[in-house]
């Protein structure tokens, strides 16, 4: 199973929309997907549909006050379920953070779990917009942090600092930035050769090009790969799958979707008695 983290200290560059447009995606190509969302805000819970204030989801986990099976929810997207979360989180990072145990790889045991483990391809966790207990757990668990940029903004003020951070709970981690919400103009156009010049290999080949479609997504609720798989920044996502998955993985999933279109079509002409 690989696990990859989703953060950047710094709010608006695409964090959450990365993380449950990769998952949505990940499920449609055949892959068991499964969400962590590390934020107390709960977006990413609310995005794939499964929202409970009132259960304390990963701060239930965190705390050891429930199981991980019994907080594992399923969503409404195919091969994918969630570890949801709330503000319950905020407590849980309070009592982690004066605990006299060790707090900090409670999610990387979690998922090294012989039940989670074999039971999910890929895990993706959505981190918060603080460097919290939380989010630290969700860095030294990850095989690959992906840290999301917006174009132009003072994300990028965030990246050193984010990778700094990184390489302190994980050394040799696998750190990649994804650009995001790219436009056409000047400014973005220079941003990005920066970006390139300075990082390198760390850098993502593809770009997330700026969508309205994304800003509705965000409002629905709803992946953005689903809002409209047509869209420009859905296909750029689907690019960052190819990116990521093996090759064999890859022609895995277009064998899985080829073979849903033939089941589909055959489904579609069957001839009922």
């Amino acid at each position: 199973m690989k696990v990859i983290g989703v953060g950047n200290l710094k709010g608006g560059v695409g964090k959450t929309t990365t993380s449950t447009s990769l998952a949505y995606l990940l499920g449609r190509y055949g892959k068991k997907v499964l969400m962590v969302d590390a934020d107390a805000q709960g977006n990413a819970s609310r995005t794939m549909g499964v929202y409970e204030p009132n259960e304390k989801g990963l701060a239930g986990i965190l705390l050891e006050q429930q199981s991980v099976e019994e907080t594992i929810r399923h969503t409404r997207y195919e091969n994918v379920d969630i570890i949801p979360a709330n503000m319950w989180l905020m407590q849980a990072n309070a009592q982690l953070l004066y605990s006299m145990d060790n707090q900090i790889d409670r999610i990387e045991k979690m998922l090294n779990s012989e039940d989670i483990n074999k039971k999910y391809d890929y895990t993706i966790c959505d981190c918060g917009l603080l460097l919290d207990v939380t989010v630290i757990n969700v860095v030294k668990a990850s095989d690959l942090l992906i840290i999301p940029v917006k174009a132009g903004g003072y994300g990028i003020e965030a990246i050193e600092n984010m990778i700094e951070q990184a390489k302190g709970i994980h050394e040799g981690q696998q750190i990649k930035i994804l650009m995001t919400m790219k436009t056409g103009n000047q400014t973005n156009k220079d941003t990005a050769k920066w970006l390139r010049d300075t990082y390198k290999d760390k850098m993502f080949q593809t770009e997330i090009r700026r969508s309205v479609v994304a800003e509705k997504a965000e409002t629905a609720f709803r992946p953005l790969s689903e809002m409209s798989k047509s869209s420009n920044a859905a296909k750029d996502y689907n690019n960052v799958i190819r990116e990521i998955m093996t090759d064999e993985e890859w022609n895995a999933a277009q064998a899985y979707i080829e073979s849903k279109r033939r089941n589909k079509k055959t489904g579609r002409f069957q001839k009922v008695d």
